[in-house]
């Protein structure tokens, strides 16, 4: 479940970072608002990478003790 979350998360960030890209090009007049979601999918896609490798440690240590 943690690394499905992971994955939702991650896949949020990109979003993020997509939809400020779009901003950026096509409202020029809404830049810094593209900056700010570029910067909000950065976060969000850090989070998820850390997440996602937390889960796969802890998949890994139960697997192993198993």
């Amino acid at each position: 479940m943690l690394m499905k979350n992971a994955l939702y998360i991650l896949f949020l960030g990109l979003l993020c970072i997509l939809a400020g890209i779009g901003i950026m090009i096509w409202a020029g007049d809404k830049f810094y608002l593209g900056i700010a979601l570029v910067v909000l999918g950065l976060v969000y896609g850090l989070v998820g990478i850390l997440l996602y490798r937390n889960a796969k440690k802890r998949a890994a240590a139960t697997a192993e003790s198993k």
